[in-house]
């Protein structure tokens, strides 16, 4: 081979190399560009938050729990402060008479909750995924639920479920052992919510396997730290359409069970006596 090939050839592999080293550079710049460019919101707005960091935001600031983590949060940056959870926005308010103004003067203005994306049926149903008129019409059907006449109807029950709870805590006592007192209350908030809008009496400590109890348990666990999670608030645009499309076989058999639940509730409602009827 002459010379002249060869130098012709070794050009352009330099060329080649040169527009892939280029193209590269360009994709890195975009993805740093897109992995920070929802994070100047709060900024402008004057609300103080922690440094994000690239596709997750704060989310590494919650790795202690969601309590613990605000406290400091409210601490550290005010009263009125922000976080991002990948490229979402959320404004925290601790003083008083401002969530007085939002909550009643100015409610109006504030309707509507976080629009949910990985939330499917029926819990998009549900009144805190509902908007706008939607979420009126719904909320004026409930409100007679919370009638005096109701929630004193409700009494005896959630007055059984703290029997059960000093029960399950006495134990403890007697022990004089150390143990976990979240999950007593959490059991507590099982119980009650199973009595009162299932018409189901289980103690949840004493019986974890029970499917009403395992059934929630899974139904509110979450964790921020997952992969896939992590991967959802990185790219929404390309995760959440993908999900949309293959099917979620544990969040379809646990609507199942409470679908199923409520109906049996109801059936079991028109079966009892008036005296009877909860």
């Amino acid at each position: 081979m002459e010379p002249v090939d060869l130098l012709a050839l070794a050009s352009r592999k330099m060329n080649s190399t040169t527009v892939t080293l280029a193209l590269l550079a360009v994709f890195l710049v975009l993805l740093y560009w897109y992995s920070t460019s929802a994070f100047s919101k709060l900024s402008r707005v004057g609300i103080r938050h922690p440094p994000p960091l690239p596709f997750i935001g704060n989310l590494l600031f919650f790795h202690e729990g969601f309590w613990e983590s605000h406290t400091k949060l409210i601490t550290e940056y005010g009263p009125v402060c922000g976080y991002y959870i990948g490229r979402q926005m959320f404004v925290v308010v601790s003083s008083p008479e401002m969530i007085k103004q939002i909550l009643v003067t100015d409610f109006s203005n504030f309707t509507n909750r976080t629009k949910p994306n990985l939330i499917s049926k029926p819990m998009l149903d549900s009144l805190l995924c509902l908007r706008d008129d939607r979420w009126k019409y719904v909320r004026s059907l409930l409100t007679p639920a919370f009638s005096d006449t109701k929630l004193k109807e409700m009494t005896p029950l959630i007055n059984q479920a703290c029997d059960i709870l000093l029960c399950n805590l006495k134990v403890y006592a007697d022990s004089s052992k150390a143990f976990d007192i979240q999950r007593c209350y959490n059991c507590f908030t099982l119980d009650v919510v199973g009595s009162v809008a299932f018409g189901t009496e289980v103690d949840s400590q004493k019986n974890p396997d029970d499917p009403f109890v395992k059934n929630c348990r899974t139904l509110f666990e979450m964790s921020l730290f997952k992969p896939l999670l992590i991967l959802i608030l990185s790219f929404p645009f390309i995760m959440i359409p993908l999900l949309r499309i293959f099917p979620n076989k544990k969040q379809k058999e646990l609507n199942g069970f409470f679908i199923q639940a409520i109906k049996n509730a109801i059936v079991y409602r028109h079966q009892q006596d008036a005296s009877e009827v909860r």
